[in-house]
């Protein structure tokens, strides 16, 4: 079993199925969308992908679609979808709080930025955060690196000082091309990053104290 490094900058984490069980409300969304535009089938799901993801793949499917009307409808789905009840992942609120004692924290989401930003203020973690960033605050989503750098910039670190905190394996390469150090979390992720737990109770997570560089 890999170890979790001691002394660290910050911790970046992805925010969906990471922190709250969202990815059954994108999922529900990306339903929806498909359903009110005709009998087309929906292709497989993107996993840790974005809006923009979503978006071409339903292009791909109805080509004579508007794509801005696509995404404009897609969010308003989403947002009902997330407002019905997402919850915290098992774990995630002891973890951030022990976390926070002693190392920055980030969010760096696939998600649009007015998702991320709802989302923390909902789950009362405005003071957790120093930074939470979505795709909107930058050039490319995941697997680019950017929105790990932007997180890791925000804590005023290195990303190589960084421990990145992924559940799919897209967000792992995204970590991975930011040069952190890159924890997966649950069945998907594993293999992907430089350890791997089964979830935020798992053990390893557990024990896991770390503090800031010296």
């Amino acid at each position: 079993m890999t170890a979790l490094p001691q002394h660290i900058g910050a911790v970046l984490f992805d925010m969906d199925n990471t922190l709250v069980s969202s990815e059954h409300a994108w999922s529900a969304a990306t339903d929806d969308l498909w359903q009110n535009a005709g009998p087309a089938q929906r292709g497989a799901d993107v996993l840790g992908g974005s809006t923009a993801d979503i978006i071409d793949e339903f292009m791909d499917a109805h080509p004579g679609a508007d794509p801005a009307a696509a995404e404009q409808r897609f969010m308003e789905l989403l947002h009902v979808r997330l407002t019905e009840g997402v919850m915290t992942m098992p774990g995630a609120t002891e973890l951030l709080g022990r976390l926070a004692l002693t190392v920055p924290l980030a969010i760096a989401s696939n998600s649009p930025s007015i998702i991320v930003s709802d989302m923390v203020t909902r789950m009362g973690w405005d003071d957790v955060f120093t930074i939470a960033v979505g795709t909107d605050d930058v050039a490319r989503g995941k697997p680019a690196p950017d929105l790990y750098l932007a997180a890791a910039r925000g804590c005023g670190v290195e990303p190589e000082t960084c421990v990145v905190v992924e559940d799919s394996p897209v967000g792992a390469a995204a970590g991975k091309a930011a040069g952190a150090f890159v924890l997966t979390v649950g069945a998907a992720g594993a293999g992907h990053g430089d350890a791997h737990a089964a979830s935020l109770t798992d053990p390893l997570v557990l024990a896991w104290e770390p503090g800031q560089l010296p």
